[in-house]
């Protein structure tokens, strides 16, 4: 093989054996075990209904129903869709056009060792699918001004409309690629439109959309809803309990983990700034810029959001590293460290210290103490058992006990230890305020922070 067939290989073994590989270490966040409520319903003929008040597009839950339906409820399945986008992402840089001032190799070594690119990419939510379909089409858009030809305006439609049925943060990211067009007026202007193409691409967009918002055509609804659904987060943006976190939130998360990308990139961007003429860099500048700025400017924040930030950083940080093109050494030197740090990080919040608070990735995490919660009831488990769950907070513990006889009791103060369940998951407050029986056998398990689950039953 030669040097290039080498690189590529390499690369994309290391993507894939990077976010396949150990999928179980962490136990699952409670998103992710609502994530697999939705997608068990689909599986299990019920369905899935968007609801405009949270959770999101459906697009993720049909791809996370296919890895059910092939590979079958387990942890690896119900990440698995989240590593395929990740590997998709981290690979696709080297079959795109390659680009003077930056490295495809390079760019895709950075998807692939980002901490927090990795990090999301093994955890089953929405944000690997959504930033791999905003990459795309984010290039596409690019290419398109470049080229000034829209002939690949089907492709960028069929991205388009899974964004659109994957977050609503898609109007975060449409409004940059509408600045990113207005800043490139006069070569879009340029461009000789087809009517034919912008139909058949409108058609493309819509048929997505509507398929998929409608549940395959068994929830009309569902389209009036997925307008409704955009609603509920401006007010949620700035005034969620609990998710309010200062200005400076994303960039002391990079600056903590992703260091060199970070001071990288602001080279990129004095490059950019001397080379306006060049579209791809100015166009990338504009899509770091504007991304950090409004997702900093947001009050709502979440940790697994910092994804949106670092994919165009790992961009503008390739572009700084041309930028050294004139000092080889130097290069070198800054690029052998990026590698380390990025490595170093990668390890150690992936595979060293996946879930634990000292994680910054890791959110109000669940704690490894209630897989022994699990453990123990599979050990005294029978197929004609009954578990009920006497407590407002689980997740994920639906994921954890399915395929067993489980009702959910969420608005009590007392459990009734004479309800005829065998076992009794019970909300430490609850537990507190209900006398146990002297039969009966109980234990405490740390479900994530300041909450404790107790597993109760007849000796």
């Amino acid at each position: 093989m030669n040097k290039k067939t080498v690189i590529i290989t390499s690369l994309i073994l290391i993507a894939i054996i990077s976010r396949l590989i150990l999928l179980d270490i962490r136990p699952l966040h409670h998103d992710e075990g609502v994530n697999y409520f939705f997608a068990d319903n689909i599986l299990e003929g019920r369905g899935f209904k968007y609801d405009p008040l949270n959770y999101h597009g459906p697009s993720y839950f049909f791809f996370l129903f296919l890895s059910f339906f092939v590979l079958g409820i387990s942890e690896f399945s119900l990440r698995f869709p989240a590593a395929l986008f990740g590997i998709i992402l981290s690979i696709s840089p080297l079959f795109l056009k390659d680009r003077k001032i930056s490295n495809k190799y390079i760019v895709s070594l950075g998807f692939i060792l980002s901490p927090s690119l990795l990090f999301y990419s093994r955890y089953s939510i929405h944000e690997s699918l959504f930033i791999s379909l905003g990459f795309l089409a984010i290039y596409i858009l690019i290419r398109m001004i470049e080229k000034k030809d829209i002939s690949f305006l089907p492709y960028f439609s069929i991205l388009l409309a899974f964004l659109f049925t994957t977050k609503e943060t898609i109007t975060i990211l449409g409004l940059i690629m509408a600045v990113i067009c207005l800043a490139n007026y006069k070569e879009i202007k340029q461009i000789q439109f087809s009517s034919k193409t912008i139909i058949a691409s409108l058609i493309i967009f819509l048929s997505i959309y509507i398929i998929l918002f409608t549940s395959f055509f068994s929830n009309f609804p569902g389209l009036v809803d997925s307008i409704k659904g955009y609603f509920p987060w401006t007010v949620r943006v700035f005034s969620e309990p609990g998710h309010i976190k200062p200005f400076l939130y994303y960039i002391d998360l990079i600056a903590k983990y992703e260091l060199p990308l970070l001071l990288l990139s602001i080279l990129g961007l004095f490059y950019a700034y001397k080379n306006r003429d060049n579209i791809f860099a100015k166009s990338i500048s504009i899509w770091f810029i504007l991304i950090f700025l409004i997702y900093s400017l947001i009050s709502y924040k979440t940790p697994w959001l910092v994804v949106n930030l670092t994919l165009p950083m790992v961009l503008m940080a390739s572009i700084g590293l041309y930028s050294l093109k004139d000092y080889p050494k130097l290069k070198y030197l800054l690029s052998v460290l990026t590698l380390v740090y990025l490595l170093t990080f990668s390890i150690y919040l992936n595979f060293v210290n996946p879930w634990q608070k000292s994680n910054g990735f890791a959110y109000v995490h669940t704690d490894k103490d209630i897989l022994n919660l699990v453990d123990e009831l599979n050990l005294k488990y029978t197929n004609t058992d009954k578990i009920i769950i006497v407590s407002d907070v689980y997740w994920p513990l639906p994921f954890y006990l399915d395929n067993k006889n489980v009702e959910y009791l969420d608005r009590v103060d007392k459990a009734n230890y004479s309800s005829g369940h065998d076992f009794y998951i019970v909300k430490d407050a609850i537990f507190q305020n209900t006398s146990l029986p002297e039969d009966y056998h109980s234990s405490k398990y740390l479900l994530r922070e300041d909450e404790n689950l107790h597993l109760v039953y007849k000796n």
